[in-house]
């Protein structure tokens, strides 16, 4: 069961969001909220040879996306528990995908060192949702 912070995420066209991301078959791919495992699993598999991390809060959702990950035998898709001293590489990262603004948006500090020249950064919010709206302040201040 999907939690009432993204009660919504059922409604994604997820292969609306593949086509418009440049995404290529061996990147590495950073996403922030493995949610069941909707998001890295579709990543694993488009990525092929590249790799998926994903970062989730709930202990329930990373169990669930486990153990889904082990029956369809993706094998390019690692799990990790969202905890505040999060570390990833500085320019290690492809493309970065967070998928519930409201919970990781302290991370985007994190999110754009880590990115290499050329990446992408996506972040899915609701439209209708003003809360959710990022300042530009925030992204120009962590791209410096």
């Amino acid at each position: 069961m999907v939690n009432n912070n993204n009660h919504s995420i059922l409604k994604i066209d997820t292969h609306k969001i593949i086509a418009t991301l440049p995404i290529m078959p061996y990147q590495t791919i950073v996403c922030m909220g493995a949610e069941e495992g909707l998001f890295p699993i579709l990543f694993g598999k488009y990525v092929f040879d590249g790799k998926v991390i994903a970062y989730e809060k709930s202990k329930s959702n990373i169990d669930k996306t486990k153990k889904m990950l082990k029956k369809i035998n993706l094998g390019n898709v690692t799990l990790k528990e969202f905890t505040k001293e999060l570390k990833i590489p500085i320019a290690s990262v492809d493309g970065a995908f967070i998928s519930n603004w409201n919970l990781y948006n302290d991370t985007l500090e994190i999110f754009t060192l880590a990115l290499k020249k050329n990446s992408w950064l996506t972040i899915l919010i609701n439209s209708n949702d003003k809360s959710q709206s990022i300042p530009k302040s925030k992204i120009s201040k962590s791209k410096k």
